[in-house]
């Protein structure tokens, strides 16, 4: 996921990851006017975006987006596929590492004082290793998966607690009846394989290798355990939230609306006279995000629309019509459905701050106690610890 991208599962034809929101048109935004996948809003216009081409040579591999835990929390940094990403190497870390002389600058230490360049931890094995280094319940976590995602340099016992958290994820998963999408996962796979081989099967192959996933079955698996893992986020993130729909009448940047104005309150009256609010947002509505949905925005948490918008839909009776004005025009809103405690539908409200607090305050606790439960029922093995997981590499 790129940092002006917010996702659900899937993958563009670039191998990056894209998920549209239901009943939005494909590649765009069905917040369209007061969202933009990040904290605030900056523009109704469309969001569409074909992403960037892909890499030639044989040292591509798709960008993807990572679930990170910190500590014991499982945090969703934009879902994606984590166990994509192959472990960068030691001189891809040592690049952004500061050199001696950013740290200290010269003749201010005494020669021979510290290494041109410290050695960083590296892991021990490789990614195809099937050795079991943890058991939780029922399932294992293996040498191999640690390899894989494993950042020289880095915290190993961070990792691990990763890898332990999302195992418990998963198996919760599986309890609470979380389906697979298998189709969702057969248009990943072929969108990669297109992306990153031109649909060949043996360059596919090859580019799963150089990956450290190793064949399709493989990863497969771990599609489906990144899609079990974001329905999981989205299930026990809750927030208050609104549905709503709207027609915008766009100022572009005109600063006497007066007009604008005139025509949004000839269209609240056509409404209140009958007349059928998903025929007129398509026809009048400046939002490209939602107009062919007849102004439908879903559900949504506070911290997601520009604020006159938001004011509005939380303090609104269901059914109620109200004419709001901001930066981007005038909106002629509906509220659909009374403001409610309830999950998220879409990944995209991870990327807000409302989503964000959410997150901390409903998903963080639940997983904290699925750890504590599982911990206090001895589900939890380390039988390689994280720091025999690592070392330094050899000096000369």
């Amino acid at each position: 996921m790129t940092d002006d991208q917010s996702t659900e599962p899937g993958f563009e034809p670039d191998g990056t990851p894209e998920h549209d929101a239901p009943g939005a048109d494909q590649g765009t935004s069905r917040r369209g006017f007061a969202y933009d996948g990040s904290a605030r809003s900056t523009s109704y216009e469309d969001e569409t975006d074909a992403g960037p081409e892909p890499e030639t040579g044989g040292s591509s591999r798709p960008p993807v987006a990572i679930i990170l835990v910190a500590i014991v929390v499982l945090i969703a940094v934009g879902v994606g596929i984590a166990f994509l990403m192959s472990p960068g190497t030691p001189t891809e870390t040592a690049q952004a590492t500061p050199t001696v002389e950013e740290v200290a600058p010269e003749g201010s230490l005494p020669e021979g004082s510290l290494p041109e360049q410290m050695p960083l931890l590296t892991a021990i094995g490789s990614a195809d290793s099937t050795e079991v280094i943890v058991e939780v319940g029922e399932g294992v976590i293996t040498r191999g998966d640690f390899v894989r995602l494993y950042q020289p340099g880095s915290e190993p016992e961070l990792l691990l607690e990763q890898l332990i958290q999302i195992e418990l994820v998963v198996q919760q998963a599986s309890q609470e009846g979380v389906v697979i999408d298998e189709a969702a996962i057969d248009q990943q796979v072929e969108d990669i394989k297109q992306s990153q081989a031109g649909g060949d099967d043996a360059l596919f192959q090859e580019f799963l290798v150089a990956v450290e996933v190793g064949d399709e079955e493989n990863l497969r698996r771990l599609l489906a355990r990144d899609y079990i893992v974001e329905q999981m986020i989205l299930k026990h993130t809750v927030s208050e939230q609104a549905r709503a729909r709207h027609i915008l009448l766009a100022s572009d940047g005109v600063t006497d609306t007066t007009g604008l104005k005139a025509e949004a309150e000839a269209l609240i009256v056509q409404l209140n006279e009958g007349a059928d609010f998903v025929a007129l947002a398509a026809e009048r509505s400046d939002d490209p995000g939602s107009k062919d949905a007849g102004g439908e925005l879903g559900w949504a948490p506070r911290g997601v629309f520009v604020p006159e918008f938001e004011e509005a839909i939380f303090s609104m009776q269901a059914g109620e019509i109200r004419l709001v004005e901001s930066d981007f025009g005038w909106h002629i809103i509906q509220l659909l459905d009374a403001a409610e405690v309830r999950p998220f539908e879409s990944a995209d409200f991870l990327q807000s701050m409302g989503g964000q607090q959410a997150f901390a305050e409903s998903f963080i606790p639940w997983i904290e106690e699925l750890q504590a439960n599982a911990e206090a029922n001895q589900l939890i093995r380390i039988i390689v610890p994280a720091d025999q997981l690592v070392s330094l590499p050899e000096t000369q």
